[in-house]
């Protein structure tokens, strides 16, 4: 038998262990979640005017038509924000005495303490960037150490790792510094996620595998309504940086409860120590394993003829057989997708106007019924309609707003966010649901790993765009490459993803391979030139 049928009929596919465990391990996704978006805050932007000569830095804010200074037709200084015309020049200079800010709804923000505006506003899409290009490395070394070590050392790691880096950011004195902590916390943000919901995933059985990305999914949007209400009682950013870091402290004592991954240990021959982590799981179920259950486990032929030379499997395997090489290749421009829409989304709440703070927590509790109704159906309908839907509805939204007038309804335009938002977290969900189910054991973490590394390339360019180039030339330069890059992801699900709902978890290659769905056989012959077929 194989693992997933010595869960189903002995263990328990969900019974009381896994839902421990599962909890525990989804609640530093909460933090994770706030660290994510935690920028749009401590960058969020605060109204300024160029400081003159002879203002001091203490000079309060004034709006354009309090600020009666000129009294010459070659003066141009009330309220300019960037450049303005002292009196007796010709020419327009820039604000070289510095800038005054409104600080009377942010007390304190990055974006006035080092002065990220004008010709420096560039910066604050590059210091978000740096969080994903952090979670570009964490991501291809974590998800290769997570195959290789084990997924619970990576995890607790990764923790410990933001929290540090998390409160650091509160007091270092300099942009560039604060932009490499952020990489850092990004660093760790993959060993924490993904890893989180690969253990979820390995650790339930096949009728229950939607749980580990719904529930994960869930975790994450309560960290976005958590961030938004701190966010809105904590206006300084070092205060609000310390509130969603020194708090995971109390996951240091992770190290002694949450257990190493059985399914991992088992594709590793460490049958004894998978045996005592089973036996305490059946005994918090109420069930009882088999007597040396591990020898009625079938071992791959795969695994017997490397049982002693304990091969080690890397990147390459991604791309090195047919049938994984189209998943793989179909994965790479799906993950940058929906990583560009979600945070680009996400980080542009503002754009329906009212309530700063208000919008950010509306779009955080859209979220969550789109993934109860995930939850729900995804093993009724499957998990293709879903994804490929969730991308067409993203889409539509999206490139539809082009169609309406300027002056539209605000409900109107409140409510295509709202659908495009809960879409594309479908669309999120469902990816990490499939993803491991598309991969064999030998090589699931380094493929989550590598999946979610690639994401970060789509995450990087979304912190341009909404962040530099949307306030700069509007909202179209978002909805149009959103909108349009959603509507191919659609079709390349519809035509390159298999429907995995209710099948086993793969534990080798040569299971992938050989082992061909109905329905698949003219893909596979385009891939493998092989009359079988692929998916």
């Amino acid at each position: 038998m194989k693992f997933d049928d010595l869960l189903s009929t002995n263990l328990g596919e969900f019974g009381r262990y896994q839902k421990i465990q599962f909890s525990l391990v989804c609640l530093p996704i909460i933090f994770v979640s706030m660290h994510a978006l935690s920028w749009t805050f401590s960058a969020a932007s605060v109204p300024h005017r160029c400081r003159l000569q002879n203002e001091s830095n203490t000079a309060q804010y004034w709006t354009r038509s309090d600020l009666l200074i000129s009294d010459s037709s070659n003066c141009d200084t009330n309220g300019k924000q960037c450049r303005y015309k002292e009196c007796g020049l010709i020419n327009e200079s820039s604000c070289h005495y510095g800038y005054i800010f409104d600080l009377s709804q942010i007390k304190y923000s990055a974006i006035n303490r080092w002065e990220i505006v004008c010709e420096w506003s560039v910066l604050k899409a590059f210091i978000q960037s740096t969080y994903y290009i952090g979670q570009m490395g964490g991501s291809l070394l974590f998800g290769f150490l997570g195959d290789r070590i084990g997924r619970k050392k990576i995890f607790f790691i990764a923790i410990v790792i933001q929290i540090i880096a998390g409160a650091l950011m509160a007091l270092v004195p300099h942009w560039a510094a604060f932009a490499g902590l952020r990489a850092v916390v990004g660093f760790a943000h993959p060993g924490i996620f993904v890893i989180a919901v690969v253990i979820g995933m390995e650790l339930v059985g096949p009728s229950k595998r939607k749980i580990a990305s719904v529930i994960s999914g869930i975790f994450f949007s309560f960290g976005q309504i958590l961030l938004g209400c701190l966010a809105y009682f904590i206006r300084d950013y070092r205060y609000l940086q310390l509130a969603i870091s020194l708090p995971a402290l109390v996951f240091m004592c992770y190290w002694w409860i949450i257990p190493e991954s059985a399914r991992w240990l088992i594709s590793q021959h460490q049958y004894e120590k998978a045996d005592k982590i089973l036996q305490r799981a059946a005994k918090i179920n109420g069930t009882k394993l088999p007597e040396k259950w591990w020898e009625q486990i079938d071992l791959p032929e795969e695994n017997i003829e490397n049982r002693f030379s304990q091969r080690k499997y890397n990147f390459l395997d991604l791309v090195r057989t047919p049938r994984i090489r189209l998943r793989s290749f179909s994965c790479f421009f799906l993950w940058p997708v929906v990583s560009m829409i979600y945070y680009g989304v996400s980080m542009k709440t503002d754009f329906l106007g009212g309530d700063f703070y208000g919008t950010f927590i509306i779009g955080g509790l859209a979220e969550i019924p789109a993934l109860i109704l995930l939850f729900a159906y995804i093993d009724r309908i499957g998990r293709k309609p879903f994804f490929a839907g969730g991308y067409f509805v993203a889409a539509l939204c999206m490139l539809s707003n082009l169609l309406l007038p300027t002056q539209v309804h605000w409900i109107i335009s409140v409510s295509q966010f709202l659908m495009a938002k809960a879409a594309i977290t479908i669309c999120y969900a469902v990816i990490y649901t499939v993803t491991p189910e598309l991969y064999p054991t030998v090589i699931r973490n380094s493929a989550m790993g590598c999946c979610s590394m690639i994401a970060r390339v789509g995450a990087n360019l979304s912190c341009y765009i909404v962040m530099w180039i949307v306030e700069r030339i509007g909202t179209w330069a978002m909805i149009i490459p959103f909108g349009s890059l959603s509507l191919i992801a659609a079709v390349i699900v519809m035509l390159f993803i298999p429907e995995t709902m209710g099948q086993p978890l793969p534990e080798t290659i040569e299971e992938v391979e050989n082992d061909i769905p109905k329905g698949n056989e003219e893909m596979a012959t385009l891939s493998s030139g092989k009359k079988n077929g692929l998916e």
